[in-house]
């Protein structure tokens, strides 16, 4: 008899337990959608702000070359797409950067990733 009792508090509680479980999975698996920024600043000529939102949608946006006369420019650029991207709910999650090439011909490239739970 106690065996069967401690079998059917086990059972029960597998059961609550295993609810709970399912709906914490199901609020933390919701569908995150991502949008990653790519700005591309080579030395002597212009370049370009890339925004990629998957499923082959993405748009270009020309930026200034990477001198001293043009890094307000092409800074404004980039507060431009973080704000409007945080005015549809994205948060920025992650960014890196990089330089590509010799002195004479520097690829600066910066990137951002943003993320939004739907």
């Amino acid at each position: 008899m106690k065996y069967l009792q401690s079998l059917i508090i086990l059972t029960l509680c597998l059961f609550v337990f295993n609810g709970f479980g399912q709906k914490t999975n199901q609020k933390t698996n919701q569908e995150t959608n991502y949008v990653v920024v790519k700005i591309y600043e080579p030395i002597h000529k212009s370049g370009e702000i890339i925004i990629a939102y998957g499923k082959d949608k993405s748009e270009r946006i020309a930026v200034e070359k990477l001198d001293s006369e043009h890094h307000e420019y092409n800074s404004n650029k980039l507060v431009d797409i973080f704000n409007r991207l945080n005015d549809e709910g994205f948060e920025l999650i992650s960014s890196s950067s990089s330089a590509h090439g010799n002195p004479a011909s520097i690829l600066h490239v910066n990137s951002f990733v943003f993320g939004r739970k739907d």
